[in-house]
């Protein structure tokens, strides 16, 4: 818990939040169906688009390698699901971060037992909102989906799609209006009365702003943890490492009791064998 001054100096911050601040946006989107319902509804074109289930700052675990965290996690009544990323830096928006965003979204829904053919995969939706224009196209929405190059670039019908929304791209669309509204420190500033009505609540209400002081709080100590994990997790890493690579220079025991010495696998001793140029 913060002390008055620590409190104080986020105050102060949050009302110089804008949407387009990721950390504000998944605090000011935690069970708020009405501003994601509007988001969703606005980017898809889709004004009929109900939204069922959000779920915020969502991680997904990946036991082989890198876990994956999402800013907002949506799933709507058709069973449509949406990974939300708010990107201000043009390095974290790459096709390849939305491919495996991608990805770990299925990892939700194939467990085992799973029958290819008997069960479904729901339609996913990776969106970037984007500060700049990350591809460099001049537009204001960029639809990527998988096509099929034999057949005149059909699409493929694999249901996964990614969307680039460029927030700097600001007309008098609904999107470009919604976009504005994504810079506003200030809730008249803005359009969309949805949005204005929740950030006032944050921003000018007693109660309202002490429920974000303690959410902003929170994602900070939950920052704070994952680097502390992040951390633990290299070093024993590193551990393992230098084990697996004295009892190879030793060449005295066969990999698969060197893997139960260093409480790891035979693949990872194979793999820092060959590396390291210890194989034997």
């Amino acid at each position: 818990m913060a002390d008055d001054k620590d409190r104080s100096k986020l105050i102060e911050t949050i009302q110089h939040f804008r949407l387009i601040d990721d950390t504000y946006f998944n605090a000011y989107m935690d069970d708020n169906t009405k501003g994601m319902r509007l988001f969703l509804r606005v980017i898809l074109n889709d004004p009929a688009l109900e939204v069922l289930d959000i779920q915020t700052q969502r991680e997904v675990s990946n036991i082989y390698g890198r876990s994956v965290r999402f800013d907002v996690f949506v799933r709507d009544t058709a069973g449509v699901e949406y990974n939300l990323e708010v990107q201000r830096s043009d390095t974290w928006a790459t096709p390849e971060r939305a491919r495996f965003n991608s990805s770990m979204m299925d990892t939700l829904t194939v467990k085992k037992g799973f029958e290819w053919g008997k069960d479904h995969l729901p339609p996913v939706h990776v969106i970037f909102i984007t500060e700049h224009d990350v591809l460099k196209g001049g537009k204001p929405i960029y639809h990527s989906y998988r096509t099929i190059a034999e057949l005149d670039h059909q699409r493929l019908d694999d249901h996964a799609d990614v969307i680039y929304v460029n927030a700097s791209y600001q007309d008098d669309s609904a999107l470009g209006r919604l976009m504005h509204d994504m810079f506003c420190a200030n809730p008249d500033d803005m359009y969309y009365e949805e949005l204005a009505e929740r950030s006032r609540y944050f921003k000018k209400n007693e109660h309202g702003v002490m429920k974000m002081c303690e959410a902003m709080e929170k994602l900070m100590e939950e920052d704070r943890a994952e680097t502390f994990n992040k951390g633990l997790s290299k070093g024993i890493a590193d551990t393992t490492m230098k084990i697996v690579r004295n009892l190879l220079a030793g060449k005295e025991m066969s990999y698969e009791k060197i893997a139960k010495a260093a409480d790891t696998s035979v693949d990872e001793v194979i793999r820092i064998a060959n590396e390291s140029g210890l194989a034997y």
